[in-house]
């Protein structure tokens, strides 16, 4: 059997541990041994109380300095430290040691390029995970981010430059396997998008493998519809989030029930909020109980919410916080199932807005056509089809 290493080493919140730890389990009940590498102690413990193995990553030291609107995806390895040959060269280093203490047959890195560039001079099995955004178009120079606006080769082709040079002085004294252009920082044996190609934020395309969307929507607070013919609305919100308290309070007076998930917000701030038809949980939910009953679903365009929402036929309000949420939004809004503000925007109206969006029949139609043409997708289908793929070349 393979021992499997699964590394997360950028993004934050709960989506990569969401995508990892059930792809773990499935390859542990298919007989594999898994070990994690993640970035964040909190979510160590979790890890641990699977029964897996588990480590901190190594990390690069983020400059104090970033580029607010970076161009292009070598522009946000420079975002996360790319640009400290220093730093990249020890945490290299610590990814080799790591490798050579487990002795895994397959690294999967969820959003983890220096572990991918490390396995890369050990010649070690690779696979990336991910929804789309950590696992860029592969092409020189380097694609645009954002396509609606104009930008010169000449300056992607710069930046690309700028992060081979860097990259290949790290490399110094460690290996001669240097990466000869931006695609080859994230050359693996197979990239597997846990997303359905509608919801690839650069769109669909070829050299992915799209095994469907999958993670652990069943586990959180059970909580349940009140009974009656109400419109409801369901909101997953960040406290973070500076229009949080204009959406919450106008969530607060929609004529419908409404059930509001918001991860971090104070318990007793939940409490305080809540009222006979809105229901504020300071937690993660169990979609699988309560989303495919929804009339609107409001979010800030989480691949994995969406997700749901889209094989749920729900339609969506969306309220993206950066450019991976953005361009699923358009994504979104573009198949005609739902509206966005950008983060950018200046607030509307936001009792307005839902009130509309629930009138919007178009929208729920759309949604229910983008459902059935998904048919009864199973996300433990997605799961196994993953740990599967992951299996065969770790075997290979």
């Amino acid at each position: 059997m393979a021992r499997v290493l699964c590394a997360w080493e950028f993004g934050g919140d709960l989506g990569h541990v969401r995508r990892l730890i059930p792809i773990a389990r499935e390859l542990r009940a298919m007989g594999h041994s898994i070990v994690f590498a993640i970035r964040d102690s909190a979510y160590l413990n979790g890890v641990l109380t699977e029964g897996f193995e588990a480590l901190l990553a190594p990390l690069l030291r983020v400059p104090a300095a970033v580029t607010v609107s970076p161009l292009n995806f070598s522009d946000i390895l420079l975002n996360l430290g790319f640009d400290d040959w220093r730093g990249l060269h020890g945490a290299l280093r610590a990814w080799r040691s790591m490798y050579a203490l487990i002795e895994p047959d397959v690294l999967v890195a969820d959003y983890a390029p220096t572990a991918l560039i490390a396995a890369r001079t050990v010649q070690l099995k690779r696979v990336t995970v991910g929804t789309g955004f950590s696992q860029p178009r592969l092409a020189s120079p380097s694609p645009a981010l954002r396509p609606w606006v104009a930008s010169d080769p000449n300056v992607l082709r710069a930046i690309d430059d700028r992060v081979l040079g860097v990259v290949r002085t790290a490399l110094a004294g460690i290996s001669e396997r240097v990466p000869e252009n931006p695609a080859a920082l994230f050359e693996a044996d197979a990239h597997l998008l846990c997303t359905f190609a509608e919801l690839d934020p650069f769109g669909a395309r070829a050299g992915v493998e799209y095994v469907g969307p999958q993670g652990d929507a069943a586990s959180g607070v059970n909580v349940d519809w009140p009974a009656g013919a109400r419109a409801r609305v369901f909101a997953y919100l960040k406290p973070a989030d500076a229009r949080f308290a204009a959406v919450l309070g106008a969530l607060a007076r929609a004529d419908a029930d409404v059930i509001v998930a918001a991860p971090g917000l104070a318990p007793e701030a939940a409490l305080a909020a809540s009222h006979a038809t809105m229901r504020v949980v300071a937690a993660p939910v169990n979609l699988e109980r309560i989303l495919g009953a929804a009339s609107l679903c409001v979010c800030h365009s989480g691949p994995g919410v969406v997700a749901r929402a889209l094989a749920a036929g729900v339609p969506m309000a969306l309220l993206p916080q950066h450019l991976e949420q953005y361009l699923v939004a358009l994504r979104m809004r573009e198949a005609g199932c739902a509206e966005l503000i950008s983060p950018d925007e200046p607030p509307p109206d936001f009792h307005a807005w839902f009130t509309r969006m629930l009138r919007r029949a178009d929208l729920g139609d759309a949604a229910r056509v983008r459902a059935a043409a998904l048919g009864e997708y199973s996300f433990a289908a997605g799961t196994r089809r993953a740990a599967v793929r992951i299996a065969a070349i770790a075997q290979g």
